[in-house]
């Protein structure tokens, strides 16, 4: 019986090679999906938060120019005098980039002692200094942070100046803006890119409108900026505002108000003599035929309801004018 030769088992040095090319290229593959994953979740958290910061600085500016007001300036008054006013300047490519106006956005919860809610407030640019960023190339223009400064109360002087950064009341909005403004619709439908109140005032003093846009800086996907610019300004940002108090706000008139708040409530037996007040002489001075309680009514006439007549005396609510009718 002939002896055959043992083989020892194993891999040869083709089917190792062969091995070693396919985990390769898997792994390639691998690679490949996972890093694929990772740069699309960055531009998703990059979209997420900028879009996210220019939702939060658009609704801080738009709650306050929506409640946005203007007291009426006293008859003679200088205007440069009047410390109420609605300025928007600085005029940029979307824009006014600088406001100064009055509003009643303030929450009651958070009033200091003798505070208001009306208010001063300004918006403005300041450039950020980040010489190192900026010498290499890491951003394609200059950034910028919108600042909001408030005060504790309504003006008390006509301050032409806008305030800065450095002084207390003032805190950041948003950070690592490309381009903010703001623009404004007049009465008439009219767009305007700024707005001075101190001549202009008449029956509309403020805007009745507002759109407000701003772009802030994104991270460049490749392609999109060149090669060292990583940070590009993206899409403009945009919100429009209705301002509900654009007529000036008659002072006097709320405190008339305020003071009466006490009185009856109601359509005053005065109120209708002041249309034609024949009526009332007639009656007062024929002794209200002899009926004292209509007497008493009529007597007290700033303190006593129209509706007591109607209701009481309906012949002579009659002889009244019938514009009475509407009280």
């Amino acid at each position: 019986m002939s002896a055959h030769p043992i083989r020892n088992a194993g891999f040869t040095l083709i089917e190792v090679i062969g091995a070693f090319f396919m985990t390769t290229v898997v792994l390639f593959m691998v690679m490949g999906i996972f890093s694929e994953n990772g740069r699309q979740r960055s531009v998703a958290t990059e979209k997420i938060r900028v879009a996210t910061t220019a939702a939060a600085a658009l609704d801080v500016i738009a709650q306050d120019l929506e409640a946005a007001l203007f007291v009426q300036k006293p008859e003679g008054l200088d205007p440069n005098r009047h410390a109420w006013l609605f300025r928007a300047e600085g005029v940029g490519e979307l824009g006014s980039t600088r406001l100064h106006f009055q509003t009643q956005n303030v929450a009651r919860d958070n009033l200091g002692e003798h505070a208001s809610t009306w208010v001063d407030v300004a918006y403005f640019l300041t450039e950020e200094e980040d010489v190192e960023a900026q010498e290499s190339g890491f951003f394609a223009s200059s950034r910028y942070t919108l600042w909001r400064w408030r005060s504790s109360r309504p003006p008390s002087d006509a301050a032409r100046r806008f305030p800065d950064q450095d002084e207390p009341g003032a805190a950041r909005v948003a950070e690592g803006l490309a381009s903010f403004g703001v623009t404004f619709v007049d009465l008439d439908g009219a767009t305007l890119e700024e707005w001075d109140s101190t001549y202009g005032t008449g029956e509309n003093p403020i805007p009745v409108a507002a759109e407000i846009r701003l772009s802030l800086f994104q991270d460049a996907r490749p392609g999109e900026a060149d090669p060292g610019v990583l940070q590009i300004p993206g899409r403009v940002h945009e919100r429009s505002v209705s301002v509900a108090m654009h007529r000036p706000v008659d002072v006097d008139a709320l405190i008339a108000t305020a003071t009466n708040a006490d009185g009856p409530g109601c359509a005053t037996i005065s109120d209708c003599a002041d249309f034609d007040d024949q009526w009332f002489v007639d009656q007062r001075e024929a002794g209200c035929d002899g009926d004292d309680e209509l007497c008493d009514l009529l007597n007290s006439s700033t303190e006593s309801c129209w509706s007591e007549v109607v209701s009481g005396w309906p012949s002579v609510a009659n002889l009244a004018s019938p514009q009475c009718e509407e009280l």
